[in-house]
């Protein structure tokens, strides 16, 4: 397809066969190949331009980089458009905004036990065992035993939903969760670059 840029054609006139190929290859569910297309014509033209932009939009939707698409969208309205072009974006623009709510909503309801970024202490696991041993008051020690501890490290680093699995004493068991309790802030848990939240088992060896 031979590319003959005039100074009298605007960027949108003559990027209209390029941009045809573009939709055809969404079309066939070919999105890498659509954006690779639409890097190519801006390549060509002085600038990008609204229907470019929209099918980058289109393309990162379908590729579930939603993030990305929101923005190509807003790109769209620096560019002159359409009257329908114009109702498209404003469409696919409250249809990113919805579906970016809900997947938030979804990912602060989710407990992760592995995610991609593990939450941790600051310094590592050997100063929280450090802190608990120091914060953890044993009186007239002459028994050592072991807890295991379910907590959730929350999207703010604090310990929540702490439980004993197994555990010593009612009275000893009350004091590890008191202790755990007053744990300073955690590195937070991360799941595809957002904070989430991380169930952890932990033992304790505690003396009392």
């Amino acid at each position: 397809m031979p590319f003959n840029a005039s100074a009298q054609l605007t960027p949108e006139e003559i990027s209209k066969d390029y941009i045809r190929y573009a939709y055809e290859l969404l079309e066939q569910e070919e999105f890498d190949k659509a954006l690779i297309k639409t890097d190519e014509i801006i390549a060509l033209l002085p600038r990008t331009t609204s229907e470019i932009q929209y099918i980058r939009s289109l393309a990162h939707h379908h590729l579930n980089l939603n993030d990305i698409a929101k923005n190509e969208v807003m790109e769209m309205y620096n560019y002159p458009m359409t009257e329908e072009l114009r109702m498209h974006a404003n469409e696919l623009s409250m249809l990113l905004d919805h579906e970016m709510k809900t997947a938030s909503a979804e990912d602060s309801d989710i407990i992760y036990s592995m995610p991609e970024t593990s939450a941790s202490y600051p310094g590592g696991m050997g100063e929280f065992y450090s802190w608990f041993h120091a914060t953890f008051e044993a009186n007239d020690a002459n028994q050592k035993g072991k807890v295991f501890v379910e907590f959730i490290v929350n999207k703010y680093g604090k310990l929540e939903g702490i439980k004993i699995l197994k555990g010593i004493e009612s009275e000893i068991d009350r004091q590890v969760i008191t202790v755990l309790q007053s744990s300073p802030k955690w590195m937070i848990a991360q799941q595809n670059g957002k904070p989430v939240q991380q169930k952890m088992v932990l033992p304790f060896t505690v003396e009392y």
